[in-house]
């Protein structure tokens, strides 16, 4: 969720209702001759309030999953979440008289204060990491296609090594879908005739090389591809591959190393190369961003439900015993 204006008047209904709370409790500790305490009518008043926003907090999971649902905006309910969840922790600490407790409280206490402090944390990198990615990567794609553009990058550059190399003796690539989709073909003849075209300039190219190149360049060029480059482009790339182009700035160096060794005839096929490169790099970056800006909600989600099965237990033995 993005801190921004539209926050303020959550931000200032949250600091009121803390005041009115902070008084009330401040006028309760007063006359309490024996000091606050958890059972008594105003502690468990406090009590009732914070779970009840927690309760409330553990709902906004589902309220996601049917977001056409009648019971108010999606981004009504995160901004609830927020505040409201800042509010509870200040509600149960009153509850407790501002004591940690033993035993079983302390736990209730300790997984509260991490579920804030995570929730905190991940409001801070929801509002730091867009903008960074915006500045990192500027040839964003959507997360869940990554893996078919890496693919889809791997089997161009491959195309673009073997106009120097020719046939490279790697696996052929099945079918995969490019940007911009897949041509359709409604005469059968059309997409054989298309199909025999593509094949009989795949086959040219692997036979012999469409860029004329000494056999010691082309092999050098070869070598490199295979050895640097390639690693780099798969799914996982290989450790040494990562430190080769671990920046903008070596991605850069890299190629313009090559430049200085190849002749100018394979200079277009490694500027080619070179967006590539550069583009599975920005799509690592992205990656990672992506996991920082969403992983947080693994600790944070299943500890918020622990919370609410403690907090009932809690209830239910204070109650008994």
């Amino acid at each position: 969720m993005i801190i921004d204006s539209r926050q303020s008047r959550w931000a200032a209904g949250t600091a009121i209702a803390a005041v009115l709370s902070m008084a009330v409790y401040a006028v309760y500790a007063i006359l309490s001759p024996n000091g606050p305490s958890g059972g008594s009518a105003a502690g468990l008043i406090f009590a009732s309030l914070g779970t009840g926003i927690v309760v409330f907090e553990c709902l906004l999971g589902l309220r996601k999953r049917y977001p056409a649902a009648p019971f108010g905006r999606v981004q009504t309910w995160l901004r609830a979440h927020t505040w409201l969840g800042l509010l509870s922790f200040l509600l149960i600490l009153m509850h407790s008289g501002f004591h940690w407790g033993r035993g079983l409280a302390a736990a209730i206490m300790w997984i509260f204060a991490v579920v804030v402090a995570s929730g905190i944390f991940g409001i801070a990198l929801q509002n730091y990491l867009p903008r960074r990615m915006t500045e990192l990567v500027t040839r964003e794609t959507i997360f869940e296609e990554i893996p078919t553009v890496v693919e889809g990058l791997r089997y161009e550059a491959d195309e673009r090594v073997e106009f120097v190399t020719a046939g490279l003796g790697l696996e052929e690539p099945p079918e995969f879908l490019r940007a911009g989709g897949t041509k359709r073909y409604y005469d059968p003849d059309q997409k054989k005739s298309a199909a025999e075209k593509v094949r009989a300039v795949v086959t040219r190219r692997k036979a012999s090389p469409q860029i004329e190149l000494e056999a010691t360049h082309r092999e050098a060029f070869r070598a490199h591809y295979l050895q640097e480059m390639r690693p780099y482009l798969d799914a996982h790339p290989a450790a040494l591959a990562l430190r080769l182009f671990a920046s903008a700035d070596a991605v850069a160096a890299y190629f313009e190393h090559l430049r200085t060794i190849m002749p100018v005839a394979a200079h277009v096929v490694l500027g080619d190369l070179a967006d590539i490169v550069e583009e599975r790099r920005q799509l690592m970056v992205q990656r990672r961003l992506h996991l920082w800006m969403h992983g947080w909600l693994l600790g944070h989600v299943p500890l918020s439900f622990a919370l609410l099965v403690l907090t009932a237990l809690h209830a239910v033995l204070s109650l008994r015993y």
